[in-house]
């Protein structure tokens, strides 16, 4: 269930919004990259998710100034708001109880649909090493749209520029189709295939029939990460315009073409541990 952080408050509603929901997937990337939009847009907490089947979490606030002084503590599915954007984002630190993945999708698209957002956004990854030899090259992204956000004036501009967003190529499950499959006469363009992806891919699917569905995807592997999230949610950004990336003139009149200043949060100095001390080996 969803606790707000201020239960006195009235409860939140959010027509007007867009979620954003990152998948556990390969490399972190999706969570990553809300850390990015968390940290930038200085999102406020707004409550959290307690369900079964993620495994519990709590910790200090990443996201807290250096000077701040004042403790907080964050769960391990926290959802933030930024009223200025009409931006509702879920960020989630744990990773999901064997065998319960499906309960909290369900619980999800019935939340989701509660609260009446206006579209839904999920930010996933790929495993690099299961691409086709059409995606060893050129642009690492993908995306997926519900046949809702598809058909809409939102969904003719992904394959326009200044987007330019490659389509998923369509292909059986690896390393073939089941005899399930092959029995029930499906084509290759009804497969989806998200080899790492997590929850996206299914969520997409059972959202996507009640609301307009989003998937964004990087293909990518385990390792350092960031410039991945940094890359996605650029990308991201060119189409929500979160972050003011307008060309804009001098004094003199020349244009320049600011990139996002993304904000990594405090938490990122410690992706891998501390640094050794050195007086081990003197």
């Amino acid at each position: 269930m969803f606790i707000q952080s201020d239960p006195k408050r009235k409860l939140r509603e959010w027509q007007d919004y867009t979620l954003i929901v990152p998948a556990v997937s390969v490399g972190n990337v999706g969570q990553l990259a809300v850390d990015l939009l968390i940290s930038t847009l200085w999102m406020e907490r707004v409550g959290h998710i307690h369900h079964e089947s993620i495994l519990p979490l709590v910790g200090n606030d990443p996201f807290a100034h250096e000077d701040f002084l004042d403790c907080k503590l964050v769960t391990s599915c926290d959802v933030y708001e930024s009223i200025e954007h009409k931006v509702v984002v879920i960020q989630q630190r744990a990773p999901f109880v064997r065998g319960k993945m499906g309960m909290f999708r369900q619980w999800l698209k019935e939340w989701i649909i509660s609260k009446s957002f206006t579209k839904l956004v999920i930010l996933t990854s790929s495993r690099s090493e299961e691409r086709l030899d059409v995606q060893l090259q050129g642009d690492q992204l993908r995306y997926l749209a519900s046949k809702s956000m598809d058909e809409s004036t939102i969904g003719q501009r992904f394959q326009s520029p200044p987007l330019n967003w490659l389509d998923l190529e369509r292909r059986h499950t690896f390393p073939a189709p089941t005899p399930d499959e092959l029995q029930k006469g499906l084509k290759q363009a009804d497969y989806i295939y998200i080899p790492g992806g997590g929850i996206a891919k299914s969520l997409m699917e059972e959202c996507g029939k009640d609301m307009p569905v989003l998937v964004l995807l990087l293909f990518c592997s385990e390792g350092d990460n960031a410039q991945d999230a940094i890359f996605l949610v650029t990308r991201l950004n060119q189409w929500l315009d979160l972050v003011d990336m307008k060309p804009k003139k001098t004094e003199k009149g020349d244009i320049i073409k600011p990139l996002p200043g993304w904000k990594s949060p405090s938490s990122w100095r410690h992706l891998f541990g501390a640094r050794v001390d050195q007086t081990l080996y003197h």
